[in-house]
């Protein structure tokens, strides 16, 4: 068997139950054709490159499988009908797979730590949230007090003192002459 690698991404705005409703018509068109599923990873939104149908950010999926090579005509079919997924590119990995259970056991491990990553960096985010809404809240008026003094004092340094700065300038030149 051969390993494949289809990523494709999907429009940012989708729900999770649209994008579990891809990853179960994938899955059944794996099923079907007699394919196995290692792994689908969710790598989440991020940044297109280029504006693809009026979308700066899209949904990044990837999905890792098996096969002799029939399935991946169907499941590019099915990428391409499908309105909500923007791109989609799908890349032999390996040419000759031997051992089946072991590499379906690394896949499994592979995704189990990016979903413990991905728990993890969802947690850290919404600490950094509750801390900037905390901070916010806590002392909204005490910064706004401080930047309209530090305006007042920048004023005061703005106002020209003597000569301008390209009067000093043009001094230096008339005595290097």
């Amino acid at each position: 068997m051969r390993e494949f690698e289809t990523t494709f991404i999907v429009q940012p705005e989708i729900s999770d139950e649209g994008l579990q409703a891809i990853r179960a018509r994938l899955d059944a068109i794996l099923e079907r054709h007699g394919a196995v599923r290692l792994m689908c990873d969710d790598l989440g939104r991020k940044r297109l490159a280029y504006e693809i149908r009026r979308f700066q950010k899209g949904h990044y999926l990837e999905l890792v499988y098996l096969d002799r090579g029939p399935v991946v005509p169907e499941i590019e079919r099915a990428l391409r009908l499908d309105d909500s997924v923007l791109r989609f590119l799908t890349v032999q990995t390996a040419t000759h797979v031997e051992d089946i259970e072991k590499r379906r056991a690394e896949a499994a491990a592979l995704e189990e730590e990016r979903a413990r990553k991905a728990a993890e960096r969802a947690a850290r985010e919404a600490e950094e949230e509750a801390a900037r809404a905390a901070e916010e809240a806590s002392g909204g008026g005490g910064d706004r007090d401080r930047d309209e003094r530090d305006d007042g004092d920048r004023d005061r340094e703005r106002v020209p003192r003597g000569r301008d700065r390209d009067d000093d300038d043009s001094d230096d030149e008339d005595e290097e002459e």
